[in-house]
């Protein structure tokens, strides 16, 4: 048996520039959310649901650590100096791949925590 939702029946106005409605939709869309849902999913402090561009990080990410696994199994297996020098050649790129990526993370606006309003 289906569950019904309740209809909602409480309307809160509330007045915006131009700019922020445009920026409001444009985040919304980027949850693939409508306006009212995206507004009060955050003022509620719901967790929002991933954008693309964060499953595509998050999945870069997981790449970079099997990596970085594989990279430690290895190097517990075969120890010897010679080889050595090639897994710290592969961590020096790793750690180089990681710093790119967390450079990218910061200059994200969408990537931005939304608050609970107040």
């Amino acid at each position: 048996m289906k569950r019904v939702k309740a209809a909602r029946l409480t309307a809160v106005v509330v007045r915006l520039h131009p700019e922020e409605r445009d920026a409001l939709r444009l985040n919304a869309g980027l949850h693939g959310m409508s306006m009212s849902e995206y507004i009060r999913q955050t003022c509620l402090g719901i967790r929002l649901r991933k954008t693309p561009e964060e499953k595509r990080r998050l999945r870069e990410l997981a790449r970079i650590g099997v990596n970085l696994n594989q990279i430690a199994r290895w190097a517990n297996t075969y120890k010897r100096a010679v080889e050595a020098v090639e897994v710290l050649t592969a961590l020096a790129s790793l750690e180089r791949e990681i710093g790119a990526f967390m450079a990218a993370e910061e200059k994200t606006p969408a990537n931005a925590e939304a608050k609970p309003c107040s």
